[in-house]
């Protein structure tokens, strides 16, 4: 056999012939160098980079303290000269009371509007320029702020981080001791601002992270915030008493730092004369396109070998493996293009059938039949739409990245809505539902209404899945406690159902928990829902119970604060509603919505009000349209915030800077399927006069455009 391939190879050799063989030897050869040489600069660049970045990162973060915290120190130093002063000439406490209060109120305006105000111990006396008193037993001789700053020499004393007794919260203190060594003014600063700022510069650079140790190796700020508050000095065997090593003992500045199986760039600066300013790199994740393009680049110089071999051996094998490359990376795509349009396929078809819903239900030619139908498909598409929401954006759940809403919503409708979705699954299933409001409850709230909806028809829709008819299941809603601005609701929900043992309870919120494997395949369930519930109770703040007993029942308790909408401020916009929506007749609109399914139902919807509208698929086309119009011709913009070519933001920016004779005043409104504070404040910004979340409110539309169209007018 051995012969027999030798001479194959022999006779490959032959066929070639002298030159053709030195020219694919050669052609090999400056491929392989070519391809170590490229690979040995990118490694060379990518490091550089890392280092340039670190040290950026670093510096960047040292002036970013020093800044924050020179600005305090100025103003605590300059307070003691003041104050220093004053005693000098005799002046009584009480002034130099005032003297604090006064300039308590000015920084606090002009610094930090968290700020607690200039306080100290003066002759024998404790002054708060903010006003507060102590409570009794309060010793300030005895506080951190005065004993650390009596026994330090330095013109400036930092106090370690302790408990205020006034804000309950974590501070560090900056004080100076006056010219009678018995005297302190102190300023406090909260550790929020610069955990802040530390999570800044993590989020500047991928794989990084902030930290700022004091001189005795205590965390006061890290952009992982479960290190808050310890002390790496005091550690053993851990990644920051390895970390501390380093930069204290051994006095490193900049350093590699191994630690299980990562590597660290570890560059620090001094921020002050005591504490730290550290930036960490992993370096894998710098490393890791690095080691992606390396193999890349050995697996292109292993296929230059096959190449060269093939070539004498059989050049079809050649071909065959890069069609197989081809197709592989084809279907990758393909896969790719899926996902990424999935979560807009999802939308889209939602958003329409609540769109069309909402228009079906204007025909008064419908049967009651028809319509409770058609209100049934509104609701459910409603929760359908949240649920999907909610799914593609669980891992934000996760990262704990999800924010809340906070927003007006009619708790009529809120109940309303439950009440059909919950009740036409009892009627299905021959279950008794009771919905059981106990007054007093407001007509509004504020919150994140889609969240607690989910919340509460996840459970009553376990209640649903578990009880057999003839069964109840009860719904009731009290408050239990209210003041002007915030009141707490308990949601309760029982039901006749299988029941749970006792045992089981402490694990029912954890992920994929199930107490009888048998019930899922009779009752259906993926083992999330609770896990999610109890996320979403957790991070409204609130409260979730459950009591529940074999072959009786269960009973889930969710109690919840909410904030509360005075009735006044919704009444003046329902009393001008009729006739600022009777004055929409004839007003003519540009829509600049990038979806044509959105344009079109948003366009019935209008003309179901006697309007009529212009479409612009982007921000670009609307600008265009609007600056080529005639004076009058538009009455207001719908503007979507998500579009290509350009946003709702800057298209709006670009209309009001437009020498348009209304491009001042035209109303602008804003579409949105997110309605967080910070779109809000974008839209208000960038010259929105309005911020409407979606799917669409009808008649909170009609509402607004009456309002700004007859304001304009």
């Amino acid at each position: 056999m051995g012969t027999t391939k030798g001479f194959k190879f022999r006779e490959v050799l032959k066929n070639m012939g002298a030159r053709s063989i030195i020219v694919s030897l050669l052609v090999f050869l400056l491929t392989v160098t070519l391809t170590c040489v490229v690979g040995f600069q990118f490694y060379r660049t990518t490091k550089e980079n890392i280092h340039l970045q670190g040290e950026i990162n670093a510096v960047h973060s040292a002036k970013e303290f020093d800044g924050y915290l020179l600005v305090r120190k100025n103003t605590v130093i300059l307070a003691g000269h003041v104050v220093d002063e004053m005693m000098g000439e005799g002046k009584t406490n009480a002034e130099i009371l005032d003297y604090l209060s006064a300039e308590s109120l000015s920084i606090k305006k002009s610094i930090d509007k968290d700020y607690t105000g200039l306080y100290g111990w003066i002759n024998g006396e404790y002054l708060d320029g903010d006003g507060w008193v102590p409570e009794e037993g309060y010793v300030p001789t005895e506080r951190p702020w005065y004993r650390e700053t009596i026994a330090d020499e330095g013109e400036i004393t930092f106090v370690r981080p302790y408990l205020d007794a006034q804000t309950k919260t974590v501070l560090i203190t900056v004080a100076v001791k006056l010219a009678d060594g018995k005297s302190v003014i102190a300023l406090d600063i909260t550790l929020s601002r610069v955990q802040e700022i530390a999570e800044e510069i993590a989020q500047q650079t991928p794989g990084s992270y902030g930290i700022v140790l004091d001189e005795t190796g205590q965390v006061i700020a890290h952009s992982d915030g479960a290190q808050l508050g310890k002390n790496y000095l005091e550690e053993t065997g851990t990644f920051g008493a390895a970390l501390a090593d380093r930069l204290f003992h051994e006095g490193d500045r900049q350093f590699e730092l191994d630690y299980g199986r990562q590597k660290y760039m570890v560059f620090a600066e001094s921020i002050g004369s005591d504490w730290l300013s550290v930036s960490l790199i992993n370096t894998e994740v710098f490393y890791r396109p690095l080691m992606i393009i390396m193999s890349l680049l050995a697996l292109f110089t292993l296929l230059e070998a096959v190449v060269f071999i093939s070539v004498l051996y059989n050049q079809s094998a050649k071909n065959l493996a890069i069609a197989s490359a081809e197709e592989a990376q084809s279907a990758s795509r393909a896969k790719s293009r899926f996902l990424s349009r999935m979560s807009h396929e999802i939308r889209t078809p939602i958003n329409a059938i609540i769109g069309l819903d909402s228009i079906a239900l204007r025909d008064e030619s419908i049967s009651p039949g028809t319509r409770e139908e058609l209100n049934k498909i509104g609701a459910s598409a409603r929760h359908l739409l949240s649920i999907v929401n909610d799914i593609l954006d669980m891992s934000r759940i996760e990262s704990g990245r999800m924010e809340l809403k906070e927003e007006v919503f009619s708790f009529r409708e809120f109940l309303t809505q439950i009440s059909i979705i919950v009740g036409g699954q009892c009627d299905e299933k021959g279950l008794r539902f009771v919905c059981d409001p106990v007054e007093p409850l407001d007509e509004y709230y504020c919150g994140d209404n889609l969240k607690l909806k989910q919340v509460l028809i996840n459970i009553l829709g376990n209640s649903v899945k578990f009880t057999d008819a003839p069964g109840t299941i009860t719904f009731t809603v009290e408050r239990t406690a209210c003041t002007d601005e915030k009141a707490t609701l308990r949601f309760t929900m029982a039901d006749t159902g299988i029941g749970m043992d006792k045992e089981f309870l402490p694990k029912l919120f954890e992920a994929f928990s199930q107490e009888d494997t048998a019930n899922t395949t009779r009752y259906g369930g993926s083992g999330l829902g609770m896990a999610i519930t109890r996320s979403f109770v957790d991070m409204m703040g609130g409260e979730i119970t459950v009591g529940s007993e074999k072959g009786v029942g269960t009973t889930f308790t969710v109690t919840v604060t909410l904030g509360r909408v005075q009735k006044h401020e919704e009444q003046p916009a329902a009393e001008e509603a009729p006739g600022d929506e009777a004055a929409l007749e004839g007003k003519h609109l540009l829509i600049a919505e990038d979806q044509e399914i959105n344009a079109e139902v948003l366009t019935d919807l209008l003309e179901l009000e006697g309007m009529s509208s212009e479409w612009a698929e982007n921000g670009k086309l609307a600008v265009e349209l609007f600056a080529q119009s005639e004076q009058g011709h538009f009455d207001a913009i719908l503007m979507d915030m998500r579009m290509p070519v350009m946003d709702g933001l800057t298209a709006t920016r670009e209309i009001r800077k437009l020498t348009h004779p209304d491009a001042a005043s035209i109303p602008i409104i804003a579409l949105s399927a997110n309605a967080f504070e910070e779109d809000v404040q974008q839209c208000l910004q960038a010259g929105m006069n309005e911020h409407l979340s979606k799917p669409i409110d009808v008649d909170r539309l009609k509402e607004t455009l009456g309002r700004l169209i007859g304001s304009k007018e």
